[in-house]
């Protein structure tokens, strides 16, 4: 089974953006070395460069190891310390998809 997650944040205005997309690259690869079915995206706003959205189809079988995983546990002490307003997660069900 594949559980699919959308999480939205924004970034304090004293944080410099290129540290973000850093972090950010980071944790992706490490969602990628985690397990090969994984699929996660990391968008920024186009016209609030602050806000950035992930949108994520984890296996549903791994999702505890994921969260335990040295990555995972980096990049959330990340946002805990940069947030202006902190992730907030929205667990979404699919209705249609094309590949």
């Amino acid at each position: 089974m594949t559980r699919y997650v959308r999480i939205d944040y924004a970034i304090k205005p004293d944080v410099d953006l290129g540290v973000v997309k850093d972090a950010i690259t980071e944790f992706v690869a490490g969602i990628a070395s985690h397990h090969p079915d994984h699929r996660y995206t990391s968008f920024q706003n186009a016209s609030e460069p602050r806000r950035f959205v992930h949108v994520g189809e984890l296996v549903e079988e791994v999702v505890d190891s994921f969260q335990a995983a040295p990555f995972f546990l980096k990049f959330s002490q990340f946002l805990r310390e940069h947030c202006d307003t902190k992730p907030e997660v929205t667990f979404l069900s699919r209705v249609a998809s094309a590949r």
